[in-house]
């Protein structure tokens, strides 16, 4: 889902950019009283007009929108984007803001749908289409309806040049391979690759692609070609998702998605985390893992993406789950949990999300040595 952000325009009230700017700064109050103090001195007109005082106004209801999201209240914000709608029932933008406020909330899809739909009918402007098609077939992909969802995505424009959003190209691609479509995915991502040829997210997204194809060759060259990016800090967007890569016990994995620019993780905060969360375990699990190594690292080794490892892996158990090794003095192989620096620290937007990724990797990877299995892992919210 796209995010409720207003693009900055040179011809807004000054007021509006400075509660913008607020908000931005996260001063939710000084964003919310600038958009009062507006709508105070622009009263709702008898009928929708194109005066400069009704864009205003306008503009005014979506920023309060905007801090009532910000502070989780999802009333408050579709009271002010009803409003906006009512007022200017042509505006593409406030059908599709509620449109991505419903869908946060699984009991409403089929509302917030019927929102994207709108918003698709009164887009006029390119942006404002392409916003309003991704929003409609995300909601359908919640609803359990891929068909429909390929169907919306075949209004896309031809794959054959990459859209002016290096963003949206990302969020396309990822919308058809959910949709069940990584043949036309893959042609996209090709087409961003060759626009820009930095940008690690299209290449990871690349390798995705040519897995679902079963194309294991493109998908290794692909992944490579991630990892060296990534390890240069390559440009990129943190977009990258959990696609159910083939596994055993012997090597198994963890993943996330987000996109957020992401705060510094050091090697020593990392561990830090890790032994408060070894601390929080019962003895006799942490009895257990004794003898069990956590090994931290940047990346998944060079070697092992060749071989066809997920890159941007999380964390990595590997060896012979606890269970397996009872009574035997030597196992077979050797056992060890790996957390991987550089892919926490891209999932993470704050320090509070960054600690939560540390421990929920690092539970996960100790759920495979005792010998939980990916459904049992979910089930605990480990997934």
């Amino acid at each position: 889902m796209n995010d409720l952000v207003k693009e900055e325009d040179e011809t807004l009230d000054p007021r509006i950019v400075a509660g913008w700017q607020a908000l931005e700064s996260g001063d939710v109050d000084e964003a919310r009283a600038a958009a009062d103090t507006v709508l105070g001195t622009a009263p709702a007109t008898a009928k929708a007009t194109a005066t400069a005082v009704d864009a205003t106004r306008m503009d005014a209801l979506l920023l309060r929108a905007a801090c009532a999201r910000e502070e989780g209240d999802a009333d408050a914000a579709m009271e002010s984007l009803e409003l906006a709608a009512k007022e200017d029932p042509e505006w593409c933008t406030p059908e599709l803001w509620m449109a991505e406020v419903l869908s946060e909330d699984a009991d409403r899809l089929d509302e917030a749908l019927r929102h994207a739909r709108r918003a698709l009918d009164r887009a006029e402007e390119e942006d404002d289409y392409l916003a309003a098609l991704a929003a409609k077939a995300a909601i359908e992909l919640d609803l359990g309806r891929p068909t429909e969802a390929r169907k919306t995505l075949s209004g896309l424009p031809p794959g054959d040049a990459p859209l002016e959003d290096v963003g949206m190209n990302l969020d396309f691609a990822q919308l058809l391979m959910d949709a069940g479509d990584p043949t036309e995915a893959r042609v996209r991502l090709k087409t961003l690759t060759e626009s820009e040829p930095g940008l690690s997210d299209a290449w990871y997204l690349l390798g995705v692609a040519a897995e679902l194809l079963n194309d294991e060759e493109a998908k290794r060259a692909a992944w490579i070609k991630t990892r060296g990016l990534d390890l240069e800090g390559g440009c990129g967007h943190n977009h990258s998702q959990d696609h159910g890569q083939g596994q055993d016990h012997d090597h198994d994995h963890h993943h996330h998605d987000h996109h957020h620019d992401a705060p510094e993780l050091t090697e020593e905060a990392l561990i830090a985390v890790a032994e408060e969360t070894l601390a929080e375990m019962p003895e006799e699990l942490r009895a257990h893992l004794h003898n069990v190594p956590i090994v931290v690292a940047d990346l998944p080794a060079a070697t092992d993406v060749a071989a066809g490892m997920d890159p941007r892996l999380l964390g990595l158990f590997s060896g012979t789950p606890h269970a397996e090794t009872a009574g035997v003095l030597d196992p077979p192989t050797l056992t060890e949990i790996l957390l991987f620096r550089k892919n926490i620290e891209r999932t993470a937007y704050d320090e509070e999300s960054l600690r939560t990724e540390i421990r929920t990797t690092l539970l996960h990877e100790a759920g495979h040595f005792f010998g939980l299995d990916e459904a049992a892992l979910a089930r605990l919210g480990l997934d």
